[in-house]
C-alpha cells in the first residue's frame, strides 16, 4: 500500500521515465526538490517536480508532455500504485510561455483521493554543473522499478539555485532552507566556483531572510511532506533552530570564499 507523498513521487519517476525516451538529455536537467531527494538523500517529498530546458519548443513540449500523460500505458502504470487515472491539464488555462510551461495534473486514486501535482519546465536555459546519474536503488527499490538515469544539477549547482531562490523569492520558503540544510555536507567550499556564487547582496538578503521563517511555516511546508517517522522526529521548534543554524553556517562559509 502506497500512501499520497509515494504516489507522487512515482508518477515524476515514471514521467521521467518516459520523457527521457523522447528528449535527449542533453536538452534538460532535473532540479528543485526532486533532484534533492532523488540524488541527495533528502528525506523531503515533493509535491511538485521541476525541469530546465534548452532548445525545445514550446508547441513540441507541449504536445509531447500532453501525449505522455494521455497514454494508457502509462497510466496502467501507475495502476499497481493505487493510482486510478490522470486529469489531464486544461490548456486553455495554463502557463504555456516562452519562459515557462506549466502542467498542472490531478492523480486520481483507487481510494478515492484527488492529489495534485505540477511539472513546470523554464526554458531560461541551463546553468552548468549539470550530472547524468542513475536514481539510487533506495528510491527505486520501494517502488520495484528497473534502473532510471537523469541528467540533474550537481550539489554545488542546487546550493548556488538555493542561495538565490531565499534571496528573491517574493515569499520566503522554509524548504530552501531545508534543503540548504540538506546539502551542506555534500559540498566541499573549496572547490566551489566563484564563478557561480551569487554576488554579496545576494548572499546577504538569502541570509537575512532565512532567519525570516517561523517553526510553525516549516512545520506546515516541509515536515508534513516527510515521511510518517521523520514527521515525528522533524516537530520541534528546536530542530528548526538547528536547522536553520546550519544553513546559516554553509552561507557564512561560501560568503567568506
Amino acid at each position: 500500500m502506497y500512501n499520497s507523498l509515494q504516489q507522487r513521487e512515482i508518477f515524476h519517476l515514471e514521467f521521467l521515465r518516459w520523457f527521457g525516451r523522447k528528449i535527449d538529455a542533453r536538452y534538460y536537467a532535473l532540479k528543485g526538490g526532486v533532484n534533492m531527494r532523488f540524488f541527495f538523500g533528502s528525506i523531503r517529498y515533493s509535491e511538485d517536480m521541476d525541469l530546465d530546458l534548452s532548445e525545445v519548443r514550446v508547441d513540441i513540449l507541449q504536445e509531447l508532455v500532453i501525449k505522455i500523460l494521455s497514454s494508457k500505458d502509462f497510466v496502467s502504470n501507475l495502476n499497481y500504485y493505487g493510482i486510478r487515472a490522470i486529469s489531464i491539464p486544461d490548456m486553455t488555462k495554463a502557463k504555456q510561455t516562452e519562459t515557462t510551461q506549466r502542467f498542472k495534473v490531478h492523480l486520481l486514486t483507487f481510494s478515492g483521493e484527488d492529489l495534485f501535482t505540477k511539472i513546470e519546465f523554464s526554458q531560461r536555459g541551463l546553468y552548468s554543473g549539470i550530472a547524468v546519474n542513475a536514481i539510487p536503488d533506495s528510491i527505486l527499490r520501494d517502488y520495484r522499478l528497473i534502473p532510471l538515469i537523469v541528467p540533474h544539477y550537481s550539489a554545488q549547482t542546487a546550493v548556488m539555485q538555493k542561495i538565490e531562490a531565499l534571496a528573491s523569492r517574493p515569499s520566503v520558503q522554509a524548504r530552501d532552507i531545508f534543503d540548504l540544510y540538506i546539502l551542506s555536507p555534500k559540498i566541499i567550499i573549496p572547490e566551489i566556483n566563484k564563478e557561480i556564487i551569487p554576488k554579496r547582496d545576494k548572499l546577504a538578503k538569502a541570509n537575512e531572510n532565512l532567519f525570516s521563517v517561523t517553526f510553525e511555516q516549516f512545520r506546515d511546508s516541509v515536515v508534513l511532506f516527510l515521511s510518517p517517522d521523520d514527521q515525528k522526529s522533524y516537530s520541534s521548534s528546536d530542530f528548526w533552530d538547528e536547522i536553520k543554524l546550519k544553513a546559516a553556517s554553509l552561507l557564512e562559509e561560501i560568503i567568506s570564499k
